[in-house]
């Protein structure tokens, strides 16, 4: 099981962000990095075509209320900067974070016509930076778009556009292929799980509409799609997938669940109805235990419980969690730990930190 080893929260200073630009409701606008030997987490957050540094301090500090909910210490935000080598004309709708094979931490970003800015940060050793442009650039409307770095190969990036209805694949700045999608694409993620026998994670999934459409990055037949699947029994909206090392996959939209499923055979192993009260924008499962999965979404809430039901007398459902001030403008989790960070419409930034319960 898991339990909180604190939550913080901290105030963006008004002179760096005064008025947040609105992006669309399942943008994915922070990003949140944690160094092995550091005693903060640094955070990675855009507003309108700008991105900016916030370095928070990971301090123990934990005060339970009603119902295990989590109340929040306040904290000083040590750094707070404007990374200006990000230029972008459009407003941002993506921020994720790799390391860097240099060393230091890969930034990208994508705006809302598919630019993409990929730039190495705090590297002793001048990485590679660079900027990518899809290849219909200037056709249509500006919508969603998303990035995601390869797990294993982070020159290898993925951006999904929304209006464009495609995803479009670069090896550092030079183009490699664009997947069609049939509808517009809302989420994606690679899959760890039957494609990476090789040790390189070549499996996509993307959400659209209602359905989950699995891609084979090095499969010429069918523009690489492999397979789809209806992703939410009431035929609502997806807005949030994620994959974890032991080939499970999660979806949640409209209908205000989880869906998880196996990707060997592609068949639901567990539901978790009504966890939220609105809309679902975002899941991710612990890093900790498997079992165990983090849930956000329209309003100001993040509830974290068990997602499996290992017999048949035991229930899903949510075991802690906490909440902001106001409606959430972005929310992010570490990859390979269990640090959450929030950004709230009010501007206060919430960091909470999850670990291993020996106790249960």
């Amino acid at each position: 099981m898991v339990k909180a080893r604190t939550l913080l929260r901290a105030k963006l200073p008004l002179h760096l962000v005064p008025r947040p630009s609105p992006a669309t409701p399942h943008s994915h606008r922070l990003a949140v990095h944690v160094a092995d030997k550091d005693n903060a987490c640094n955070l990675y957050l855009a507003s309108g075509s700008r991105v900016y540094h916030l370095q928070v301090p990971l301090l123990d500090a934990i005060v339970k209320g009603k119902e295990n909910l989590l109340i929040p210490s306040d904290v000083q935000i040590v750094e707070a900067s404007l990374l200006d080598h990000c230029p972008h004309r459009a407003e941002v709708q993506s921020v994720c974070v790799s390391a860097s094979p240099y060393g230091g931490v890969l930034l990208a970003s994508t705006d809302s016509f598919g630019r993409l800015v990929v730039v190495n940060l705090y590297s002793s050793t001048k990485g590679p930076s660079y900027t990518c442009c899809p290849q219909d650039v200037g056709v249509g409307e500006g919508s969603w778009s998303g990035c995601a770095f390869g797990p294993r190969q982070p020159s290898l990036v993925v951006v999904a556009r929304g209006m464009a209805k495609s995803i479009d694949l670069y090896d550092k700045d030079m183009h490699v292929r664009t997947l069609h999608t049939l509808q517009p694409p809302t989420a994606m993620t690679f899959l760890d799980g039957p494609f990476n026998g090789d040790g390189i994670s070549s499996g996509l999934v993307v959400t659209e509409a209602s359905q989950l459409s699995i891609w084979d990055l090095r499969a010429g037949e069918r523009n690489g799609c492999v397979q789809r699947i209806l992703g939410t029994l009431s035929g609502e909206s997806l807005y949030a997938v994620c994959s974890s090392s032991d080939g499970m996959v999660g979806t949640g939209g409209s209908d205000r669940s989880i869906t998880v499923f196996d990707s060997f055979k592609w068949t639901a192993r567990s539901r978790w109805i009504g966890c939220l009260k609105y809309e679902v924008t975002g899941v991710t499962f612990s890093a900790i235990d498997k079992n165990f999965a983090y849930v956000h979404g329209l309003d100001y809430e993040v509830i974290g419980g068990v997602w499996k039901r290992e017999n048949k007398g035991n229930d899903v459902g949510g075991q802690l969690g906490f909440r902001g001030d106001s409606r959430w403008l972005g929310v992010d989790k570490c990859v390979g730990s269990d640090v959450l960070a929030g950004w709230c419409e009010s501007g206060s930034i919430f960091v909470s930190e999850f670990v291993a319960n020996m106790e249960s």
